[in-house]
């Protein structure tokens, strides 16, 4: 009798064919080996794989597109289970909903409702799980007019500590829905399937335009005073490359004509001329494609995060250029993505998602191919952050780190209270957890 009797699904046991790849981090810094991968077919696999691994005593992760930057959904001697087999998409054009199968990837999912001329707004890397993306929060180029993807759900199915199945929304457990908002990631249950509000979509607008590293500071001035209270159907990222490492780089999408793009683009162009400038329209399912850029299965990186409320100070902008100027490896860089718009128009406490009212988030970002290139890039990104923690607040929980020593708070504010009350409802024996998950109170 195998050890391995009572799982289903597809087994990988360490060892085997497969199992090297199966392992694998989307963040090849970290590297950990599971005893046992589970590719569940359906949501029972998933109920028996949680059964299994209770009776066994083993620690166990939740992964879905396997791009946590910290790998929280793999374990050392442990089993993984893996839904990303789980691409069922049923949609109803009549009530506006799709019910979408917790293995989709977020370019999949575009093209899919594509199809049927609808979208969601979700995420720009094309590999991300949609999974990951939506219970962490889910910010992307449709954010400033449709709002994140946690805004846009409205039901999951849950497999729960017992390897029950409860079907969650506004009616049923609606203090859990609340938490699946911008927390739900493997702290609560596996989520095997979402309801999402689905929204009507043709051609849109984008533009992309770029300055040297020179113009900095007048760029980022500008921007921050522009990109979050600019039209809501225009969503601006700007992304600010090391110097000498590439230009300053400002793009966005805006849902209308491209008149009137060029229109609403024209006090950046005159406060700060572009080196570049490109306007153009296409359809919304070109203009994703194009801003997901190349596939990117495995990288060697450190990331992180913060939100920036009130504007960037002159002092802060001095602190930007010169980390920016000492970055020590050939791909470091910042970015800024814009909120506002239908972001701000919830309250905090509306999910659990608390960063509403933020004027835009700042990424910190360091790639590395040589091992012995790490401890620098890691204490770059490091240092970079602490040094704007007196400019910022808190943290986006979908940019994991384990170096913010307050995480809870960084990435919950407030809402933290009310996350270890779901987490005590649901959760009373801390099945779920890893290295970040809520905690009991």
């Amino acid at each position: 009798m195998p050890w391995t009797e009572g799982l289903t699904g597809r087994v990988i046991v360490e060892g085997e064919t497969g199992y090297e790849e199966a392992r694998r981090d989307f963040n090849t810094r970290i590297s950990k080996f599971p005893k046992v991968i589970v590719y569940c077919m359906n949501e029972h696999d998933v109920a028996n794989a949680v059964i299994w691994a209770r009776k066994k005593k083993m620690p166990f992760r939740v992964r879905g597109g396997g791009h946590s930057y910290e790998a929280f959904s793999l374990v050392d001697g442990g089993l993984v289970i893996d839904v990303s087999e789980l691409q069922h998409l049923i949609i109803d054009k009549v009530g506006g909903t799709a019910r979408v199968g917790a293995g989709f990837r977020i370019l999949p999912l575009y093209e899919a409702l594509w199809k049927q001329g609808l979208t969601i707004p979700s995420g720009t890397c094309a590999t991300t799980g949609v999974s990951g993306l939506t219970l962490g929060g889910g910010y992307g180029y449709l954010s400033r007019l449709l709002g994140m993807t946690c805004d846009n759900l409205l039901a999951v199915e849950v497999i729960n500590p017992w390897g029950r199945i409860i079907q969650v929304n506004e009616q049923n457990h609606s203090d859990l829905l609340w938490a699946c908002r911008g927390a739900g990631d493997g702290s609560f249950g596996v989520i095997t399937a979402f309801t999402f509000r689905v929204h009507p979509i043709g051609d849109v607008a984008l533009y992309s335009m770029t300055w040297d590293f020179t113009d900095l500071q007048k760029v980022v001035r500008f921007w921050q005073e522009w990109a979050p209270y600019t039209d809501v159907r225009l969503t601006s990222m700007l992304l600010l490359h090391a110097q000498n490492q590439g230009d300053i780089l400002s793009r966005g999408i805006f849902v209308g004509l491209e008149r009137d793009l060029r229109h609403l683009l024209r006090p950046l162009q005159e406060a700060v001329p572009p080196k570049t400038i490109s306007i153009r329209s296409a359809s919304w399912i070109t203009a994703a494609r194009s801003l997901a850029g190349a596939e990117i299965l495995h990288a060697k990186f450190k990331n992180t995060s913060a939100f920036v409320y009130e504007s960037l100070s002159n002092e802060a902008l001095s602190i930007l250029t010169h980390h920016l100027s000492i970055a020590p490896g050939a791909s470091n860089s910042v970015m800024f993505d814009a909120y506002g718009g239908a972001i701000g128009r919830l309250t905090p406490d509306a999910t659990a998602f608390v960063h509403r009212k933020a004027l835009f988030m700042i990424q910190y970002l360091s790639y590395w191919e040589n091992d012995r290139e790490e401890s620098t890039n890691i204490r770059w990104v490091e240092q970079f952050r602490t040094s704007m923690l007196p400019f910022t607040r808190g943290a986006y929980r979908n940019y994991s780190d384990l170096l913010i020593p307050d995480w809870p708070t960084a990435y919950f504010g407030e809402n933290i209270a009310k996350l270890k009350k779901v987490k005590k409802n649901y959760d009373p024996e801390n099945v779920f957890r890893f290295e970040q998950s809520i905690p009991l109170l």
